[in-house]
């Protein structure tokens, strides 16, 4: 009997951490999204294997470790010309002619295409190489600048030129020397406010739809150009991103920079509520949209064998442990993710539930995917690889786009030197190392390590490390071992 290769349609979850849905324990209704983890395989502790976009895609589209790969192991906060923001897309990631998860599906006979809101996970950071089909909205442009408002335009085309901006750096540090002290902390925050809101504006921060439509509306132009069996579609969704619509929930002004409340100059409490509301307002937009990308598909029939599979490639923090947003420390907020797989026949979800409790890397499922392909496994039966060791690593903080500026005001402004504080604090480089129950955070400077039993303490509130030596330094010669 011939194996016929079935569909496989990977949705990315781009910024959703696991605790936001039933199956982990979440309180927000999701009816699309929750009826079909009721009847799947759900991976209780899944692991992000970085601690934002660029890392998790890297590492899973090559199969490998994020500390292995050495691009993504520059210090942006020293590199800060080379940094990967998302308006400052530089940095190749994957290299032209790497094998990666979407040609190895290829070789397999797969149809591979890739859908992206984000502009990290395009063909100009390398992280779409291999795909043979790749359609993005209209939420890229942001990488070329391609911003309508000259306010917002111009500051962002002068950011990306690297001699430009330094030298009108050099230039404004010398105007502000003729401020008085006193001045210059308000001049600074009222112009990074100004900033901020017109960026929210233009960057539509105040619209439910971050491009999942119109992805969707890409994704039907794709599946009425081929046929109904061994397609490999890879879905980037931006919806649970940060840059929320507040105006939803509040008249008011909610600042979202998160680098004011991270370094003490806003207080967090009034506005962290404000903002996980309208999160959550996307992220039930989200799930309707999700219901309708899936009724296209079974209407085109790409659902009559099929695995589907959604994930989170990072969490976000709302000042838990003191941390916003990503590109922060490991900690669970971070870095564990939803990962579901759904099996479907006939245009319906086949039950398979199943609940799988050992730590599981998002690497892990490069080989998983891969053995659907070869017919070896549908990840349904908890098949994806469980490692001794599970690692996330942190390889410093991406917003680094001002810290020239920082670093030449900071002597005079004390609002600067808090930020610039903030963001030498949170880019020490950091590797959660998960066996078993157990998870070490460890540090690449003098911080010391942390541990913490997650069966008994998932929200990582009590250092064990001192009660533990040996498990501590287990951890942490496999963190050394496996570095490569």
């Amino acid at each position: 009997m011939k194996f016929s290769r079935p569909n496989i349609i990977f949705i990315m979850l781009d910024t959703a951490r696991a605790d936001y849905f039933k199956e982990y324990g979440g309180r927000l209704d999701l009816p699309v999204i929750d009826r079909m983890a009721r009847n799947a395989t759900v991976y209780e502790n899944a692991v992000s294997p970085g601690t934002y976009t660029a890392s998790s895609h890297v590492s899973l589209f090559l199969g490998k470790r994020v500390a292995s790969v050495r691009q993504l192991m520059k210090d942006k906060m020293r590199n800060h010309d080379e940094n990967i923001d998302p308006f400052l897309v530089k940095s190749r990631l994957i290299r032209p002619g790497e094998a990666t998860l979407a040609k190895k599906l290829s070789y397999l006979g797969y149809n591979t295409a890739l859908f992206s809101n984000n502009p990290l996970v395009t063909k100009y950071t390398g992280i779409a190489e291999g795909f043979s089909y790749l359609s993005y909205t209209d939420s890229v442009a942001i990488a070329s600048h391609k911003m309508r408002k000259v306010k917002v335009r111009a500051p962002l085309s002068l950011i990306g030129n690297d001699t430009v901006r330094n030298k009108l750096l050099e230039l404004t540090y010398m105007i502000t020397r003729l401020i008085p002290r006193k001045n210059l902390d308000r001049l600074y925050m009222r112009l990074r406010s100004h900033l901020n809101r017109s960026y929210a504006e233009e960057s539509r921060y105040y619209e439910l739809d971050q491009g999942a439509s119109p992805t969707n509306k890409l994704v039907d132009k794709y599946t009425k150009k081929i046929g109904t069996e061994a397609n490999f579609m890879f879905i980037n969704y931006m919806e649970a991103h940060e840059g929320y619509p507040t105006n939803l929930v509040t008249k008011e002004y909610v600042e979202q920079d998160k680098w004011l409340y991270l370094s003490g100059l806003l207080d967090p409490v009034e506005s962290i509520g404000r903002i996980t509301a309208a999160r959550d307002r996307r992220m039930l937009y989200l799930d309707g949209q999700m219901g309708k990308l899936l009724a296209d598909l079974r209407g085109k029939g790409q659902l009559d064998n099929a695995v589907v599979v959604f994930a989170g490639d990072h969490g976000q923090g709302f000042m838990e442990h003191g941390q916003m947003y990503h590109s922060m420390f490991p900690y669970s907020e971070i870095v564990r993710v939803p990962l579901i797989a759904a099996k479907f026949e006939n245009g319906k979800q086949v039950k398979t539930r199943e609940r799988i409790s050992e730590p599981v890397s998002l690497t892990a499922l490069h080989d998983a995917i891969l053995d659907i392909g070869y017919g070896r496994s549908d990840m349904l039966d908890g098949s994806v690889r469980r490692d001794e060791y599970v690692f996330s690593d942190h390889t410093g903080i991406t917003e680094v786009w001002d810290t020239y500026l920082l670093k030449l005001i900071r002597n005079r402004s004390s609002c600067a030197d808090a930020i610039y504080r903030a963001k030498i604090r949170q880019n020490a480089f950091s590797t959660a190392v998960y066996s078993g129950d157990y998870k070490l955070i460890r540090y690449r400077n003098s911080k010391p390590a942390e541990l913490y039993d997650i069966s008994e303490d998932p929200g990582e509130l009590s250092n064990i490390a001192g009660e533990h030596r040996a498990m501590v330094r287990d951890l942490a010669s496999a963190d050394s071992r496996m570095r490569n």
